[in-house]
């Protein structure tokens, strides 16, 4: 969506929670309105009713006057996103739908749409058999993360938009090591997949990946202590063995061979 000069506006989300116009940031307001943005901004182009923002931002305990703030709230966001607008102009972006409000964003105007886009372009690539160019199309994807996503937002929503952000990045960063490894790339990957493990240590996947890694690496003896760390803290902490899958690379290892993930079908 561009203003009345022209200038385009993007949201950004993968980090902390950011509008910029020609290269300069928006100053969004205080706490709790940029709480309101950022509802209104994950469901972009969908109207969202006034109870709804509410719950979003305050959750069970809202003030009295919680009606009244986010009218107040979204009144300072129509100025700092539209800061030509005559006084009593209609706004454009924010717009009252209903009992609520909606926020248009052109497409391309938010950096977890291009994350999305380049995701799924990184799809395609790997189906057609380009895995080189998936991989790199993941890469270019990732590298639009800032940091912890919705960052600077407090409240229950915000807390369950990040945990959802935060496991859809762990997803693409395996499904990026599962191309690299498929392409003989794995012994670059044991540094960033140790580290991976480390911050995840109950996601199987990323210690099956990282005992691949080990194995491309040379390091058959390091993958075997991976499989024990990995069967030690899904002990400790969930009570569960390792499954199938992680039970299948040791095995393979044991047997000294290099398991590797299957070729994708064309």
């Amino acid at each position: 969506m561009e203003d009345v000069g022209g200038e385009r506006l993007r949201f950004e989300v993968l980090g902390l929670l950011r509008a910029v116009r020609g290269g300069a940031e928006v100053d969004l307001g205080a706490a709790k309105q940029r709480a309101v943005l950022a509802v209104l901004l994950l469901a972009r182009n969908t109207p969202v009713s006034r109870d709804q923002i509410i719950e979003a931002v305050w959750g069970d305990t809202p003030p009295t006057s919680a009606v009244n703030l986010v009218q107040t709230y979204v009144a300072g966001l129509r100025r700092a996103l539209e800061p030509r607008r005559a006084r009593r102009a209609p706004a454009e972006l924010l717009t009252s739908v209903g009992d609520g409000y909606l926020l248009r964003v052109a497409a391309g105007a938010v950096d977890l749409d291009d994350f999305e886009r380049g995701v799924v372009a990184a799809g395609r690539l790997r189906s057609a058999g380009d895995l080189v160019a998936a991989a790199e199309a993941l890469d270019d994807a990732l590298r639009l993360w800032r940091g912890e996503p919705l960052g600077g937002i407090v409240g229950l929503f915000a807390e369950v938009e990040r945990d959802r952000l935060v496991e859809r990045r762990l997803a693409v960063q395996e499904e990026r090591a599962e191309l690299m490894l498929l392409i003989g790339r794995g012994a670059e990957l044991v540094g960033s997949l140790t580290a991976l493990v480390g911050e995840h240590p109950l996601r199987e996947r990323g210690h099956g990946l990282l005992m691949r890694a080990l194995c491309q690496a040379g390091r058959q003896a390091e993958a075997l202590a991976a499989y024990r760390d990995a069967r030690r803290v899904l002990i400790d902490e969930l009570g569960v063995e390792p499954g199938p899958e992680l039970r299948k690379l040791q095995q393979a290892v044991l047997a000294g061979e290099n398991p590797e993930p299957e070729q994708p079908t064309r």
